[in-house]
């Protein structure tokens, strides 16, 4: 298992706790987890209640951890100056 795909398995065991999900009900709950990372607003405050504080940063680690694949791709295309401007696509 990957770091991202242990990551995520964490961010569904800790949401189907807060939640109430049935954690055997891996449709639901990957669906849920879904909604959950792709909604996540990076600049708000981390919440009060211990336990979704610990959601935040374990979605926030994913996120970036899942992001940076394509920033080391980037970094590559650009050494090998295969980067262009926006106005050098037309």
């Amino acid at each position: 298992m990957s770091e991202l795909e242990t990551k995520r398995a964490a961010i569904a065991d800790l949401l189907a706790r807060i939640e109430g999900l049935d954690p055997q009900d891996r449709a639901v709950l990957d669906q849920r987890v879904e909604t959950v990372v792709e909604g996540f607003d990076p600049g708000a405050p981390e919440p009060s209640e211990p336990a979704r504080a610990d959601l935040h940063r374990m979605i926030r680690d994913y996120r970036d951890l899942r992001d940076l694949p394509a920033d080391r791709a980037n970094v590559r295309l650009a050494e090998k100056g295969e980067v262009f401007a926006p106005e050098d696509d037309a």
